[in-house]
């Protein structure tokens, strides 16, 4: 979808914990944030609104029908693979990328809503073959996640892969180096491995599982209700010595697997690529910020680890980024996908 000659997009990441919203102007040299907020889901049932509701009330107050709207899809309900295809004429092209698709979705074709990006190109042996990142989702999930946008009056101009806004952060940060970039966005009910290289994205994965999760430990050793735990949650130490903590333990318990699954996926990225390693991991989403979290898993992976600044190489109001700095990595998506190029 176009944005018809727009200069200001609003990202609008809705996740299982929170609505988080970005507008951004690319008038000038430097994107320039013009405004900003973040809405709790509240994890008590009987205090909890509809997203419809939650997106009207940010509607009238930040404004959204202003500029385009980019959203995007929750990673678990995409199919987001890496291959390459021999050259042929873009005519072609599309055609022979949806035929690659069906080996990688499991349901039917005519039900898929397949887009591609030709990421390089490059020659193997005699043939010029071009490298491509295909993201497919059935259909139906799309317009599923697009109703509480359409209840609250908004019009989407795109739908775009976490995995691609958060390319844009990198980028907005300049990361894009030779070195292969592990980028784990840990939100509240999911988790994203992406791996990427040059500013390309070459591996992707969504675990089922994040914040909430935590929570819902914290809640069961503690015999609390979900909204305190999530509150004890968040100020816990990771790294507090006293092994006799069993809230910490529990939460630890959680973080070693989602690390275990880290080093799967990253040996999966170096056998599968021929990488030799992964230089440098990226941590976002609102569980990055758990106190001791960055040490804990530096310690664990033994290699350096940075928590994302999304609103690094940002200009604008600095009211608004004294007030989410604090929380920045939770705006991760939202800002990659306000940076969305037409």
């Amino acid at each position: 979808m176009s944005f018809f000659g727009s200069n200001d997009i609003t990202g609008i990441d809705i996740g299982a914990g929170s609505i988080k919203v970005v507008r951004i102007a690319r008038d000038g040299r430097h994107p320039k944030l013009l405004s900003a907020a973040l809405v709790e889901i509240s994890l008590d049932p009987a205090q909890a609104t509809g997203i419809s509701t939650e997106l009207r009330y940010l509607q009238s107050v930040k404004k959204l029908g202003r500029g385009a709207v980019v959203t995007l899809m929750p990673g678990k309900d995409l199919t987001i693979r890496s291959f390459t295809m021999p050259k042929m004429p873009l005519t072609e092209l599309g055609e022979a990328v949806r035929w690659e698709a069906k080996r990688h979705v499991s349901y039917p074709l005519e039900a898929a809503q397949i887009e591609y990006l030709i990421v390089g190109e490059k020659l193997e042996g005699k043939v010029s073959k071009y490298d491509i990142v295909m993201i497919a989702a059935e259909r139906g999930k799309v317009l599923e996640h697009l109703l509480p946008l359409d209840e609250a009056g908004i019009k989407v101009s795109a739908v775009d892969a976490n995995a691609l806004a958060l390319r844009n952060v990198l980028r907005l940060g300049e990361k894009s180096s030779d070195a292969n970039t592990l980028l784990v966005d840990i939100g509240a009910g999911k988790t994203e491995i992406n791996i990427f290289k040059s500013g390309i994205l070459r591996f992707s994965r969504c675990l089922e599982t994040g914040g909430l999760d935590m929570t819902r430990t914290v809640a069961e050793v503690l015999g609390l209700g979900l909204p305190e735990a999530e509150e004890l949650k968040r100020s816990l130490n990771l790294l507090t010595p006293d092994v006799n903590d069993q809230v910490v333990m529990a939460v630890r318990s959680r973080i070693d697997a989602l690390l275990m699954e880290i080093r799967r996926s990253a040996d999966y990225y170096k056998t599968t690529f021929r990488e030799k390693n992964v230089e440098s991991m990226i941590l976002t989403g609102g569980v990055s910020l758990l106190q001791g979290l960055r040490e804990y898993c530096a310690q664990s992976l033994e290699h350096a680890v940075e928590i994302c600044q999304p609103f690094d190489g940002l200009t604008g109001k600095q009211d608004l980024l004294e007030e989410f700095g604090p929380v920045a990595p939770r705006f991760s998506a939202a800002i990659g996908l306000a940076l969305r190029k037409v």
